[in-house]
């Protein structure tokens, strides 16, 4: 169904339009800070009446707004390691594009294991491990034997983001900070360039599979522009310690809700 055909149900109420921008304005102002801002879209889109794939796939697409909000609040300077971009968006994009071809095949309950193993060992890696110094984005040298490790981390993540989407980048910043040793500020805007790719290719795929409520779609891509935009200016403002211990306390919560939807 077109964007016009859905734009002339009788079903829709302008309230909704207003409902979805403000869940993508509060939504992913919020998951600039802490993260999670799907949960909340993805709940006044089903509240709306919308259909479980409909709601994911308008939830995911919808959002991008937010990564083209932190990114035009964010420092060119994340453009210059071109080589280092490009090694992390490429397992991001692969599995972004294996989430959403096999989306009804792959079993969340796996997934989310895979998760919880892997943030567990990054918990631990960056609270046991020795306190190295931030590294600026542009200065980072990714060494061939660490490789494989950042591939699949970020090869599982990219498949995540396109099934469900909900903490997702969350878990890239932390990924990015206890990996890479960049700082919470920058890897905002690393996260959401390299998020991009498999997030329009969901986007043209389910939006193909007639997935997308399109009037939702616009306003939730404009509600997160300005919100993430918005909290993306300011939070710079914030010590790097704050965030860390802030980033850090989310990610456990994470893991305790990751475990409990297992049971």
């Amino acid at each position: 169904m077109d964007l016009f055909s859905q734009l002339l149900q009788t079903n829709m109420e302008i309230w909704h339009l207003v409902l979805a921008f403000f869940a993508g304005l509060i939504g992913e102002g919020y998951a600039t800070l802490v993260g999670s801002g799907g949960v909340l879209i993805q709940f006044t889109l089903a509240a709306i009446g919308l259909p479980l794939a409909v709601v994911v796939a308008t939830d995911i697409g919808g959002s991008q707004g937010a990564d083209f909000g932190i990114i035009a609040a964010s420092s060119r300077k994340i453009l210059n390691n071109k080589r280092l971009l490009f090694l992390l968006a490429a397992p991001v994009f692969i599995g972004g594009v294996v989430g959403t071809i096999f989306l009804v095949y792959i079993p969340v309950a796996l997934l989310k294991a895979v998760l919880i193993i892997g943030l567990s060992l990054l918990l631990v890696y960056i609270l046991m491990g020795r306190r190295a110094e931030l590294q600026t984005f542009e200065h980072i040298h990714l060494s061939w034997h660490r490789y494989p490790l950042i591939f699949v981390v970020m090869f599982v993540l990219g498949v995540y983001g396109n099934i469900s989407g909900v903490g997702v980048g969350t878990f890239n910043r932390f990924a990015y900070v206890s990996l890479l040793r960049v700082g919470f500020v920058e890897s905002l805007g690393l996260t959401s360039l390299i998020a991009l790719p498999p997030t329009l290719f969901s986007t043209i795929f389910t939006g193909m599979s007639g997935l997308i409520a399109w009037p939702y779609f616009i306003t939730i891509f404009i509600g997160s522009f300005v919100g993430a935009n918005f909290v993306s200016r300011y939070i710079r403002n914030v010590p790097e310690k704050y965030l860390r211990a802030l980033l850090l306390t989310v990610i456990a919560f994470y893991l305790a809700y990751l475990v409990q939807s297992l049971f």
